[in-house]
């Protein structure tokens, strides 16, 4: 088991020191209150440094060295970190980050992966998990229904091998989505059966998404019956100039040829009634992903995507907020 050894810089400027097998879910810990004593008072609190030990007697042999040094070789330490730029809360993704990915792809296995995991730990999940905060804080003022958690919103890097005759142990990106608080309990799983808003990021590959895909039957049916009541409104949401220009039109993977059962030829919705899924996206350059402007751009693109994930889930049963 790899052991961490971390300095969090706290809102007023201190620096505490930790140790974690995740230090992504003690930070996130940490700015619940959950926590120890000396960061509850002192939130937000962020990753400045950190470290991997083989076992826990040597990470709390290690914590103990950094607290026994002085405030200015702490400071040393969080300065040699990667830098990266402050935007709300979410200091932006270094050029390893996409850099790791594609040698992931290269050499996608266990032991490559744990030589490299500090990497992944730095690089990838400590801004992606500030970046979620960052939007979070956002769309708290935006769409107060929709949420986001370090711990509940980035999806597991493993992928599932049961049924796959590829068995490479890790996904080559990283992902994560903000979802109705009243809709699932985690990433990736059945009953987050909500819309939500979408990121991916990934070489060459990374885009911004809203809406919901290959809904389960009964909540694809509640849409269904929802736009069929009220197709001008769904057009309204969907066929806006700003929004087709943006985003383009609904991805139309796994629609029907035919309608669904129910519905007769010549129906004022039939267009949309055969989507099985209802989703857009747009795609995010690496320089877009590496800049420092990617939390203000992915605020843009959810503010454009926030109608069509709202209209999605009042059909569903899930009403926006107007608070959290």
């Amino acid at each position: 088991m790899t052991w961490h050894i971390y300095l969090a810089r706290c809102a007023d400027g201190s620096l505490y020191t930790g140790i974690a097998v995740d230090p992504l879910r003690r930070l996130a810990a940490h700015n619940s209150g959950r926590g120890a004593a000396y960061t509850r008072s002192r939130r937000p609190v962020t990753i400045a440094h950190l470290e991997t030990a083989p076992s826990r007697s040597a990470a709390l042999k290690r914590e103990w060295q950094i607290k026994q040094l002085p405030r200015a070789e702490k400071e040393r330490l969080a300065a040699a970190a990667p830098r990266r730029r402050s935007a709300g809360g979410f200091r932006g993704f270094e050029r390893d980050a996409l850099d790791f990915l594609a040698q992931l792809a290269r050499h996608n296995e266990k032991a490559w992966f744990e030589r490299n995991r500090a990497r992944y730990d730095q690089s990838l999940r400590a801004p992606l998990a500030e970046l979620v905060g960052a939007m979070d804080v956002r769309l708290a003022r935006l769409a107060p229904e929709l949420v986001g958690d370090p711990r509940r919103s980035i999806f597991r890097l493993h992928r599932d091998l049961r049924f796959s005759a590829d068995k490479s142990p890790y996904k080559t990106s990283v992902a994560c989505h903000f979802f109705h608080r009243d809709a699932g309990r985690g990433a990736g799983r059945a009953a987050a059966a909500g819309a939500v808003l979408y990121l991916q990021l990934a070489p060459g590959r990374s885009f911004v998404a809203g809406g919901i895909w290959m809904p389960p039957r009964q909540t694809l049916g509640r849409i269904r019956d929802a736009i069929a009541d009220h197709p001008d409104g769904f057009a309204a949401v969907v066929e806006g100039r700003a929004f087709r220009r943006r985003f383009g039109g609904l991805e139309s993977e796994g629609m029907r040829r035919r309608l669904p059962r129910g519905y007769a030829p010549g129906h004022a919705a039939e267009r949309w009634l055969r989507y099985q899924s209802f989703t857009v996206s747009r795609p995010l350059d690496d320089t877009t992903v590496l800049g420092p402007r990617l939390a203000a751009t992915l605020g843009r693109d959810f503010a454009a995507l926030v109608p069509l994930v709202r209209w999605l889930n009042a059909a569903i049963g899930y009403p926006a907020a107007e608070t959290r």
